[in-house]
């Protein structure tokens, strides 16, 4: 199988960056607690990995993985819903700082906001199975510590860019799990947030054509979770038509699937932060686990 490389570059949040109505404004990284920040996103990813709380999730023979919450700055004695992300690189590069502004917005607006780390390529010398594996080991992870992370096991959210956003799909997926871990415990989860994502079509046709197991756009049934994608118009990489492809197949298995086209948008379509489209589809993402009941 040839080697797949590709790599997203994460450019650094800068100055004020606006979009139709919406305006940011970059918070210095002077932040020491995230207990009285209500715009937590707007911290560097660095900075936000920091603070956040580090469990770990699994062992692994190349290295230790963590999970990153990011919890509420309103206390809730109730369970909260959860949503866990991981960042793009085309299994080959990535790390927690890439995406965790984004589990950072969800967790600015009431829910849990989890970073979750995997193996990667230029990290630990790993392939893609891995990198599915370790996405559904923290989806069973976080379910099955649910009553101590004081998150609702019914309201877990699989979220990720690119090939983060493949590997959130495969949690749906049965199968690819890591060898004995208690499969009792699911790792299927209750919503799907995808961001310009590898469905199985396009990027890493020469993986899928020896893991064809591994590719979302051929195991749509239905009974999959509620899901919302981003995708560039002009994206290069996850071309437009295959998530429309996707969204389409969804819809046909009677599943619920919302496509937002980001107008003449390459890659990383909405991501990072200083990306303009960020905070429209950001909010459209947020109102869509609203409608599904999975935020209040």
């Amino acid at each position: 199988m040839k080697k797949i490389f590709f790599l997203i570059v994460l450019f650094s949040i800068g100055g004020n960056v606006k979009a139709g109505n919406y305006s940011i404004s970059q918070q210095k990284d002077s932040v020491t607690s995230l207990e009285n920040v209500a715009e937590s996103y707007k911290l560097s990813g660095k900075n936000l990995a920091a603070l956040a709380e580090k469990v770990l999730y699994k062992k692994t023979p190349q290295e230790d993985l963590y999970l990153y919450l990011l919890r509420p700055v309103t206390k809730s004695k109730k369970a909260l819903p959860a949503i866990v992300y991981f960042t793009g690189g085309g299994w080959v590069n990535g790390d927690v700082y890439g995406q965790i502004p984004n589990p950072a917005w969800f967790r600015d607006h009431g829910i849990i906001g989890i970073e979750a780390d995997y193996r990667v390529k230029s990290r630990h010398g790993t392939s893609p199975v891995e990198c599915v594996q370790d996405a559904k080991s923290a989806i069973r992870f976080v379910r099955a510590h649910a009553k101590e992370l004081g998150i609702d096991p019914n309201h877990i959210i699989a979220a990720g860019g690119s090939a983060g956003g493949h590997i959130a799909a495969c949690t749906a997926i049965p199968g690819g799990d890591t060898p004995n871990e208690n499969l009792s415990v699911s790792s299927i989860p209750n919503a799907l947030v995808l961001h310009n994502p590898v469905l199985g079509e396009g990027f890493g046709k020469d993986f899928f054509a020896f893991h064809p197991e591994f590719s979302p756009i051929l195991h749509v049934k239905k009974g999959w979770p509620p899901t919302i994608i981003s995708n560039g118009t002009k994206d290069k990489t996850t071309p437009f038509e295959y998530a429309e492809k996707f969204t389409r197949l969804m819809k046909e298995a009677g599943n619920v699937c919302e496509l937002i086209p980001v107008k003449d948008a390459d890659h990383s379509c909405d991501w990072p932060v200083s990306n303009p489209n960020f905070l429209p589809t950001l909010q459209r993402m947020t109102d869509f686990l609203k409608e599904q009941k999975l935020m209040k």
